[in-house]
């Protein structure tokens, strides 16, 4: 009689259950590289070596997932990542120096405009993208504030700031890329009296 793999074996060959960010991650990497259309349950299921059950264990559908999506790049737990939580307990000088940084950070561009792309059919994403943009704003016109700008100074300080930094994002492909200096040359401009 032929011996039987130990049961122990048979499962540490399994590959361990995907988490709800393992999905949401796959799903914004292939939104972010090939756009919203490629974003399938079959190609996931295809790029993360699993069957549908996996998928369908954590999402009733691929709009669950695309919610999941927007709900973890534009959420405050997201700050972290995008270094707005960290910022927040610099200095002020280096707080926009930081910030400045981040206009020019190429990785952070592609995941942006894809998300942004998205938002404009889709206007639940398009409400978590203008949340986003709010907690940014509000980030940029607190340094203002603490530079001692009065609230309509701050404001048309951090408009300008983040205005430029859309406008970096979208004309990036047409326009040449401001470099790390002009960035830090443009804060100087914004923060002179």
């Amino acid at each position: 009689m032929a011996e039987q793999p130990a049961r122990s074996s048979r499962r540490s060959s399994r590959r361990p259950r995907l988490s709800l960010d393992d999905w949401t991650e796959a799903g914004l990497r292939l939104l972010v590289s090939e756009g919203r259309s490629a974003v399938k349950i079959s190609r996931l299921c295809d790029d993360l070596g699993v069957t549908k059950g996996s998928f369908y264990w954590h999402f009733s559908d691929i709009d669950d997932l695309m919610k999941a999506i927007a709900t973890r790049y534009t959420s405050q737990d997201n700050d972290a990542a995008r270094g707005l939580t960290s910022l927040e307990e610099l200095p002020v000088d280096e707080r926009l120096a930081r910030m400045g940084a981040m206009l020019v950070d190429e990785r952070a561009w592609e995941a942006e405009v894809a998300v942004r792309e998205w938002a404009r059919s889709d206007p639940q994403v398009a409400e978590s993208v203008r949340a986003l943009d709010q907690r940014i704003m509000a980030v940029v016109r607190n340094c203002f504030l603490e530079l001692g700008f009065d609230e309509e100074e701050a404001e048309l300080r951090a408009g300008t700031l983040v205005y430029a930094g859309i406008g970096f994002l979208y004309g990036r492909d047409s326009l040449p890329s401001p470099t790390a200096t002009q960035i830090q040359e443009l804060l100087k401009i914004l923060v002179r009296r």
